[in-house]
């Protein structure tokens, strides 16, 4: 007699080991970048007097995943995915070193900062398309949706714990022990990676150069209609993100006089309503089609990012940033669904790398254009024309681009 099947729940992917190591390992990972993130960018308020400047952090964490995620996940298909993210990790310990080390110097000018973000942004492109196709091969296809929201559980979860040490840290120590902090626990995810043995399934490599393979995933994301219209909310989605979170230190310092417990506070207020949407991520899904998740959670950031500009105080900006922080918690996930059910395994690294493409242009080119909108004409102002930019584009891409209540599943 079988035993019977165990339900299906929220945490049901964290009962198998291989993907509990790896979740470890991305919830860890991911509270280092936003360690880093958020030192780097406030350090930049201290450092320079610039507000294109500050948002230019956001924008030099996402280009390089605009232009290497690409490679990178054309490499995951090519070669052993357990090794190139245990590479991806050491490359991103070798980055925050550097940081500490300069940090500690005293040899931050602005330009090397953005150089090393840069470097960091580059770790996040070599590791996120081999996460997210190392995934699918240690999870059933039926908790698939299940381990995306995980994922988006622990990306949300180190938004809230990566802000709060971090600024602990800022506010005893300094951005220089953030950096060490970073280093030290980017080593403890790579040993836990070098130590975890995942048996990988056979899959189909296609034997020819890099290229060819690059070639091959962007004609597959071309011809894919739920690849297409992931791909450019997406890449809306990530530019109504960049342009809040660019000016986030700026506007940080207009509600808390330059506390940096002010803006660590903001984010981790952001990252709680990422996480109680997680959590309620399913029941949405079983009750509502792709469509309108996606449309309505892109108005509702709209929304309350006009309430994050208008508000003349802590109180008043932090419930409207946990709304907001749920709002993208659930369009980036549904997002992240259908061009995951629309890609075969063998094409996955490069299909999520691309992706990852679309989401990073809308991050790096977001942060910039509204960083220097902020430039001329203030931070409040340049968040209401982000906002506006958002609706406006939001009722076009539904039209344009729509988003089918199926995604192709090969």
């Amino acid at each position: 007699m079988t035993r019977p099947t165990p339900p299906i729940t929220a945490l049901s992917p964290l009962r198998n080991r291989s993907f509990a190591v790896l979740w470890w390992a991305w919830l860890v990972g991911n509270s280092c970048l936003w360690m880093s993130d958020v030192a780097a960018a406030w350090l930049m308020t201290t450092i320079s007097d610039s507000k294109a400047m500050v948002a230019l952090v956001q924008t030099a964490t996402a280009l390089p995943a605009f232009m290497l995620a690409l490679p990178g996940g054309a490499l995951a298909d090519l070669v052993d995915r357990r090794r190139w993210f245990l590479v991806s990790h050491l490359w991103m310990a070798g980055t925050a070193g550097l940081l500490t080390l300069t940090a500690f110097t005293g040899s931050l000018s602005p330009p090397v900062l953005l150089g090393l973000v840069f470097c960091g942004g580059t770790g996040f492109a070599m590791r996120w398309p081999v996460f997210s196709a190392l995934v699918p091969e240690v999870v059933a296809r039926p908790e698939l949706p299940q381990a995306l929201a995980l994922h988006a559980v622990a990306v949300n979860a180190s938004r809230v714990i990566g802000p709060i040490a971090a600024g602990g840290l800022l506010a005893a120590w300094g951005s220089s022990w953030v950096f060490a902090l970073s280093t030290a626990l980017w080593l403890v995810c790579a040993l836990m990676v070098w130590r975890w043995r995942h048996a990988a399934p056979l899959r189909t490599r296609e034997k020819g150069r890099l290229l060819h393979a690059m070639r091959a995933g962007l004609r597959y994301a071309w011809r894919s209609a739920p690849m297409r219209s992931a791909m450019a909310h997406g890449w809306l989605l990530f530019v109504a993100v960049a342009g809040l979170m660019g000016l986030l230190p700026l506007l940080a310092r207009l509600l808390g006089n330059g506390s940096a417990a002010v803006y660590t506070a903001l984010f981790a207020c952001l990252g709680g309503g990422a996480i109680v949407a997680a959590l309620s991520l399913q029941r949405l899904r079983a009750h509502t089609e792709p469509q309108r998740l996606v449309s309505t959670g892109l108005v509702i950031l709209a929304l309350t990012i006009v309430a994050v500009a208008v508000a003349p105080n802590t109180w008043l900006a932090a419930p409207a940033l946990s709304v907001w922080g749920g709002a993208w918690l659930t369009v980036g996930n549904t997002l992240s669904v259908r061009a995951q059910l629309a890609l075969p395994d063998r094409l996955r690294a490069r299909g999520m790398a691309i992706f990852l493409m679309a989401v990073m242009a809308g991050s790096a080119s977001g942060a910039a254009a509204f960083g220097a909108i902020a430039e001329q004409i203030g931070v409040r102002p340049a968040l209401l024309a982000l906002a506006t930019f958002t609706l406006g584009l939001c009722g076009w891409m539904r039209s344009r681009w729509p988003i089918r209540p199926r995604a192709i599943q090969p």
